[in-house]
């Protein structure tokens, strides 16, 4: 058994040095205690299952243009599935790669969302569907989400108020939602259910928002509904 002899600590398995004494540059990549080889495992299982997704996706499109150039003489419906998949890589690798980095992960994963939705509208017989209510769609789900971020990174105590800043956003998109499709079925705006949808999230909303500042202040769940 290797012993310190700095401050006398097991070295333990797989360390040639002290993981208490080495300097913290040094130790970059190197197993220090069990909860460091849980870490290392997982970022490990984590590269292998995203190579092994790129890997699946970027065969499928080799192989639905192959099929489709030699059956089909060119390139007819492997457009949509090869546009669909290429969709997929450029969205998961955003998520992987820029993974600490959200607000560029949201940028680039709403501007692949309305190349994709535009692209396949053009496939499709461009019909407008992308331009007039897809793509503002996906814009507006990037954009509050982005937003709820925002005001989520200036919060110092983070909780229900998380909830609440989402439910808010939700009832924003309900009013988004009915006022695209209304414009684009009788080309007037006419608010029904999202009213009724968007105040019963904005309710349950201010009600986290109530329980969290109270919380913050520090009164327990159980001494505020007296429990």
């Amino acid at each position: 058994m290797a012993i310190c002899k700095n401050c006398g600590v097991d070295l333990g398995e797989g360390n040639d040095k002290c993981p208490l004494c080495e300097p913290e540059e040094s130790r970059h990549g190197r197993v220090a205690s069990a909860a460091d080889l849980f870490r290392l495992s997982r970022i490990e299982n984590t590269r292998h299952l995203y190579e092994i997704t790129m890997l699946l996706l970027v065969s499928g499109v080799i192989i639905t243009l192959a099929i489709d150039m030699v059956f089909g003489k060119g390139m007819t419906w492997s457009l949509v599935t090869t546009t669909s998949l290429g969709y997929l890589i450029v969205f998961i690798s955003a998520i992987y790669l820029l993974r600490k980095r959200p607000f560029i992960v949201i940028t680039a994963a709403t501007a692949a969302t309305l190349v994709f939705l535009w692209l396949v509208d053009l496939f499709t017989g461009n019909n407008g569907w992308s331009r007039t209510l897809a793509c503002p769609l996906a814009l507006s789900a990037g954009m509050l989400t982005a937003g709820v971020l925002f005001l989520n990174s200036l919060s110092r105590y983070r909780g229900l108020n998380l909830l609440a800043t989402i439910l808010i956003a939700l009832a924003i998109f309900t009013f988004i939602t009915e006022y695209l499709t209304d414009r684009l079925i009788s080309d007037s705006y006419n608010p029904q259910w999202s009213v009724v949808t968007a105040a019963s999230l904005t309710i349950i909303a201010m009600f986290f928002i109530f329980i969290h500042y109270r919380m913050k202040r520090g009164r327990s769940l159980g001494r505020l509904f007296h429990i």
